[in-house]
């Protein structure tokens, strides 16, 4: 089961907690952990998109345009750190006292290393964390594609002071309940029938939310490859319970 309506849920309830209008990233598990973004992007870009193969005929200029599905949403957006700025009321506090001690701890890599380890697939789920990016109105869930990190400046000891942070995520923006209509609630189990237009991925995306859900719907079906599924067969989408 991917993230789902869970962790967003848990997303927004962070976000309206949090005293500032600060972005933060929120990493799926048993409790979901938020990672704050010290300073809120200038911008972002959300790029939506269709997959179609051209088909030509022979006797005809015009293609025949075949549609494979949609796949998922993409955000990228630029992060910045800065190892002279803390982003929080918790270390704003224990930072005030480890100044006046000398002993303050401006440490960037944390953080990123925090955010690069979203990365790595986990041999259990055989996937890596599901993570929900939330800014104001913007609620984009995912998995993260790529964290770029560029280090911008350096101490005389080479520790890291400044860096930016390129952050793709692959996904859906909005939450499940935006996406969905009660009637397409994935608690029970449907019929649904393969159309010229349509795939088993874009069929798991619309049902259950999640592209990697496909083989949910390949086990219930005996279906062996996904790719030769004829037009009009009527598929078995079992409920997310099952």
């Amino acid at each position: 089961m991917g993230f789902g309506s869970t962790l967003q849920k848990a997303a927004v309830a962070i976000a309206q907690k949090l005293s500032s209008a600060k972005a933060v990233l929120v990493i799926a598990g048993g409790t979901p952990k938020q990672v704050p973004v010290q300073f809120n992007p200038s911008e972002y870009r959300i790029t939506d998109s269709t997959t179609f193969s051209e088909k030509k005929r022979r006797k005809k200029d015009e293609p025949v345009v075949d549609f494979s599905g949609r796949p998922m949403s993409t955000l990228n957006v630029k992060l910045n750190f800065d190892c002279d700025v803390i982003t929080s009321v918790a270390s704003l506090a224990t930072g005030a006292v480890n100044t006046l001690l000398g002993k303050e701890d401006s440490d960037i890599t944390k953080t990123i290393n925090k955010i690069t380890a979203l990365t790595v697939i986990d041999g259990e789920t055989h996937s890596p964390p599901g993570v929900v990016f939330v800014w104001g109105a913007l609620q984009f869930s995912g998995y993260v594609e790529n964290a770029v990190t560029s280090y911008t400046m350096f101490d005389n000891k080479g520790k890291p002071l400044r860096a930016v942070m390129d952050l793709t995520i692959k996904g859906m923006n909005g939450s499940l309940s935006e996406k969905k209509s009660p009637l397409m609630s994935p608690d029970r189990t449907k019929a649904r029938t393969m159309t010229e237009d349509n795939s088993i991925w874009n069929m798991a995306q619309k049902e259950y939310g999640n592209v990697r859900e496909w083989r949910r719907i390949a086990d219930a079906n005996g279906i062996m490859n996904p790719l030769d599924i004829p037009v009009g067969k009527v598929l078995k989408v079992p409920s997310i319970d099952n």
